[in-house]
């Protein structure tokens, strides 16, 4: 039982580490840098961000979009400090592809509605089974995906109000490898759980002058009951049979995983010229995030979610600049707080501030279509881990990220 307790322990921290990037708008490239999220408000893509503010599309809008990501970063063990052998990850750099779906429909004079497919977040790692911190994670895989009908009501010319429901869909898998006494070679700990949750969305919209707007989004709390399985696998033959005779060879596990309600704020402004800037910024209750409620085989597991989150927050800064009547030049430039402090962060938490610089462009075909095509360069910080500051039980690792960048490209249409 023990070494389950041990499993979950990383599992529930995985979560966390997956459940915070979904706060962040790094999965929202509607500009460079994730700028213009609330106050731009000229595409179907506020049917995810700003729900009130689909009163300005008047008719029917869609919006395919598509975004690559992919990590130049590699961590590196500092083996003056690090007790386990295995030294560097194995870790790869291949691309992700995120698509995401919006569409809009103009209902009457002051009804508006919308639903949107996104992607909010992915988030993974796979280091391999032979380094260092084999003890601490091999692989870890977080997937979100999200259908949020919406709608919108235009209260008078300048105010309005809107509504959506975020139906999600979250799946989880995981690997840890176990040090074994009586055997060559790991055994290993590996899950897969999946959970469909619901949240709530209440925003508000106003048009100061036909230049200048604002917006704000809250979104509730998300409890997701997750279920699925926790296998123990190669074990030496001793723990195997004991782990047999137990029952925990194959568990069924639950767990309440609880994303905290955050808040999104965002105005735009546009001069004579046609020039125009946009702020938008994040804030997440993220020091609440709890994984409760862990059921292993139908009875309760004591094992906690430390306290070791920060609430986080964002703050994205963008303008744009009219080439001719048909193609805008944009930039953008963001910031994203650390999720969990250097001197508690461990691999199953990497997260570390995120600042991040892109640029783009806008091309406006004919029939009121258009193009954006933006790219945005991220530095993810360093993120340094030292087990040695927590519990080290299973052998102290320590190290950093070397070149701690990524990159994310994004092509979207406009219809």
């Amino acid at each position: 039982m023990e070494t389950i307790k041990t499993a979950i322990k990383p599992l529930s921290a995985l979560l966390a580490a997956g459940l915070a990037l979904t706060a962040a708008p790094a999965a929202l490239a509607g500009s460079p840098a994730m700028t213009g999220l609330v106050g731009e408000a000229d595409t179907a893509e506020s049917a995810f961000t700003a729900p009130a503010a689909l009163t300005r599309l008047d008719g029917t809008h869609i919006t395919v979009q598509t975004m690559v990501a992919t990590s130049l970063a590699n961590f590196d063990v500092d083996e003056s400090k690090t007790e386990v052998e295995g030294g560097d990850p194995n870790q790869g750099s291949d691309p992700v592809i995120i698509p995401s779906l919006y569409y809009t429909r103009q209902l009457n004079d002051r009804w508006y509605s919308g639903v949107s497919l996104t992607v909010p977040s992915g988030f993974g790692s796979d280091y391999g089974g032979q380094w260092a911190g084999r003890y601490n994670t091999v692989d870890f895989s977080l997937v979100y995906i999200a259908l949020t009908p919406t709608l919108a009501y235009r209260v008078n010319e300048k105010l309005s109000l809107g509504v959506g429901v975020g139906i999600n869909y979250t799946s989880e898998t995981s690997e840890v490898k176990i040090h074994q006494l009586f055997k060559e070679g790991d055994g290993k700990i590996s899950s897969d759980l999946d959970a469909v949750a619901f949240n709530i969305s209440l925003s508000a919209f106003y048009e100061f002058t036909a230049r200048t707007r604002a917006g704000i989004a809250w979104t509730s709390d998300t409890d997701s009951d997750l279920e699925g399985n926790v296998n123990l696998r190669n074990l030496d033959p001793v723990f195997d049979e004991v782990a047999t005779d137990l029952g925990i060879k194959n568990n069924n596990v639950e767990l309440t995983n609880t994303l905290p309600q955050r808040v999104l704020v965002g105005m735009y402004h546009e001069f004579e010229s046609g020039k125009f800037f946009t702020v938008d910024g994040m804030w997440m209750n993220f020091s609440d995030f709890t994984v409760s409620n862990i059921k292993l085989n139908g009875n309760k597991v004591n094992v906690s979610t430390p306290s070791i989150f920060n609430d986080l927050w964002a703050l994205m800064v963008g303008a744009g600049f009219p080439i001719n009547e048909r193609m805008t030049y944009k930039v953008g430039a963001m910031y994203l707080s650390q999720g969990v402090d250097d001197d508690k962060r461990n691999f199953s938490i990497p997260l570390d501030e995120i600042w991040g610089a892109g640029t783009g462009v806008t091309y406006r075909l004919p029939d009121e279509r258009s193009l954006d095509l933006n790219a945005t360069l991220f530095y993810t910080g360093k993120s340094p881990i030292d087990t040695g500051n927590g519990e080290a039980d299973l052998g102290r690792v320590a190290g950093e990220n070397d070149d701690p960048y990524a990159l994310l490209f994004e092509l979207t249409y406009h219809l």
